[in-house]
């Protein structure tokens, strides 16, 4: 338990693993950005990153907030109206609420609590990622890769997709 919720953790504030291929329990309304590079700033973490986006490869909980959310996670609940879409959400150990809004296409706010227990006690983790669309991917930034603040690049979360 201490280590799942640790690795919950984690993953919420840096999404370093690749995600997994999609399986048949996903949203309704997925969440897939427009092509190109987006800046992605988490409002409670100092870690953001590039991301360059295949928009039909593209999974923006899977690849942002939740790695392999699309296989451990079950929505429960979900609904859109607009340029806004909420969700609940059951995975192994936690439960995800979440909330977007924006269109996709030129920016968007993700607000995600992230709730799971700890010592017999539910603890709450909120998440706020505000991404901003930036143009083309440059030339070195293959679709799926992420450049994180200061340089580093990782591997491509569009391997098994």
């Amino acid at each position: 338990m201490i280590k799942r919720t640790a690795t919950v953790l984690l993953m919420t504030v840096l999404p370093f693993a690749l995600a997994a291929p999609a399986a048949a329990a996903e949203p309704a309304q997925r969440l897939q950005r427009a092509s190109g590079l987006w800046k992605v700033t988490p409002a409670t973490s100092p870690f953001s990153w590039e991301i360059c986006v295949d928009q039909a490869k593209d999974r923006l909980i899977d690849d942002d907030m939740w790695t392999n959310f699309e296989q451990e996670c079950k929505i429960e609940s979900q609904s859109g109206k607009g340029d806004g879409y909420t969700f609940k959400s059951s995975c192994p150990d936690a439960k995800l609420a979440g909330s977007f809004k924006g269109d996709l296409a030129k920016s968007y706010t993700l607000t995600a609590d992230t709730s799971f227990e700890l010592n017999g006690k539910t603890e709450v983790q909120h998440n706020v990622l505000n991404g901003t669309f930036q143009g083309a991917c440059p030339a070195d930034m293959a679709p799926g890769v992420k450049k994180m603040r200061g340089g580093m690049k990782m591997k491509s979360l569009y391997t098994n997709r």
